[in-house]
């Protein structure tokens, strides 16, 4: 490091910027003064600096260490640091934490300067002794001023006190005979209350006396004014009493009459809801019958038409063994498609006699209400109890199966086709 680096390094404005600072009333202030650990602290601080400050005015350039010097600026950022914000929010712990920064960073780097603190200069010495001496006068000072501040203060409150002290006498005074103003008052009304009590005590006797004698002659005078009227309408109450009573054997006779009809309405009510059914059940079992009644068509159509066909190709062909085959092959063909035509021409014929017994069992049950309605009813009952031998009870026809071939079987399939053809 040159002469002119080492009498120009930065270290030298940031000791300067610490020492400005000293100059503050901000650590003479009496917070920190009065507070040992703060007050040592400061101390601290600005006599390392000022002892920095003359090591560097002192020690020659060639024994300086340059890498001592440059960490040693850059751990003074910190305490600068802390000490500017102490002066911003008056935090004490500011200037113990750049102590500390002192004794951790800054302390262990003097070995860059040689030269200790015996071989400072006498009057650097001073300087610090000086300093430190102004510091405290700086600081008794302060106290000083506090000090009358307070006591003038004091002065203020006490006279305020005392003021206060006498106010609150006077208020007490007041307030004494107050209550005995109120209390002789007090007195006063409650003898006036005792008096008006009495006086509304006996206004109120005299008051309930007369009301008793008026309703002794309202109460009289209205029981005999009931017993007019009573004997007046006890006469309309026993005709009215005879008019209810024929009234009342007319309206039995007409609910009897409404019974019987209501009884007759009923039955045939019965009537529908146990032949609609019947009623389904044909109309079910005969779009059923319907359906299998086109289907026998429909395959007995085709097997004939397959038949027709084939007689008519071989019709004008010579007789051959090969027209031969040819025509028993294509009439097996027509016996297979017209085979299904005998399955469904007797689903037809069972459907539809299943949709015929329900048809009549409807028709018989819906009539006979209507045609036993006027016999007697010892024998509407023997008639039902014959009625209910013939419905109820019967077995269900088993269903047998009978060879394709059957006569009765290829009858009712003509009939069948018959009547499709014609519908």
């Amino acid at each position: 490091m040159t002469h002119a680096l080492y009498r120009d390094h930065p270290i030298r404005a940031l000791l300067a910027q610490i020492l400005d600072m000293e100059g503050r009333e901000e650590f003479v202030d009496p917070s920190v003064a009065e507070n040992e650990p703060i007050a040592f602290a400061r101390d601290k601080v600005f006599g390392l600096t000022r002892l920095i400050a003359s090591l560097l005015d002192t020690v020659p350039a060639t024994l300086a260490s340059s890498v001592a010097i440059s960490n040693m600026q850059a751990q003074l950022q910190q305490p600068v640091s802390e000490l500017s914000n102490f002066l911003a929010n008056r935090n004490s712990g500011h200037i113990v934490n750049a102590a500390a920064q002192f004794d951790q960073n800054v302390m262990p780097l003097l070995w860059g300067l040689p030269q200790q603190i015996d071989s400072v200069g006498e009057e650097s010495l001073s300087a610090i002794v000086a300093k430190q001496a102004q510091a405290s006068v700086e600081t008794v000072r302060q106290l000083n001023a506090q000090r009358t501040e307070l006591e003038s203060r004091f002065a203020a409150i006490r006279a305020q006190a005392d003021s206060l002290t006498n106010q609150l006498q006077s208020q007490t005074d007041a307030a004494t005979r107050e209550r005995a103003e109120a209390m002789a008052t007090v007195a006063n009304l409650q003898k006036e209350f005792a008096d008006r009590e009495i006086e509304r005590g006996k206004n109120f006797e005299a008051a309930a006396e007369r009301q008793r004698h008026e309703g002794r002659a309202e109460i009289e005078k209205l029981s005999n004014e009931v017993k007019r009227l009573s004997d007046e309408h006890k006469v309309v109450f026993d005709s009215l009493v005879a008019d209810l009573g024929t009234q009342t054997t007319d309206l039995l006779k007409q609910i009897d009459t409404k019974r019987q009809e209501a009884a007759r309405i009923v039955q045939v009510v019965g009537n529908i809801g146990v032949t609609g059914n019947y009623q389904q059940i044909a109309n079910a079992e005969a779009k059923d019958a319907n359906f299998w009644r086109w289907a026998t068509v429909i395959f007995f159509g085709a097997g004939i038409s397959l038949a027709g066909m084939t007689f008519y190709k071989f019709w004008h062909e010579p007789l051959s063994t090969e027209s031969l085959l040819s025509v028993a092959i294509r009439l097996l063909y027509a016996i297979a498609i017209t085979a299904p035509a005998w399955y469904t021409a007797r689903e037809s014929a069972r459907h539809r006699s299943n949709s015929d017994r329900a048809r009549q069992t409807e028709l018989e049950l819906a009539s006979i209400g209507p045609f036993i309605e006027l016999m007697p009813e010892e024998k509407k009952v023997e008639i039902r109890e014959a009625l209910t031998k013939s419905y109820f009870g019967r077995q269900v026809e088993p269903h047998e199966v009978s060879s394709p071939l059957d006569v009765g079987g290829i009858k009712d399939l003509v009939i069948e086709t018959i009547k499709a053809v014609r519908k």
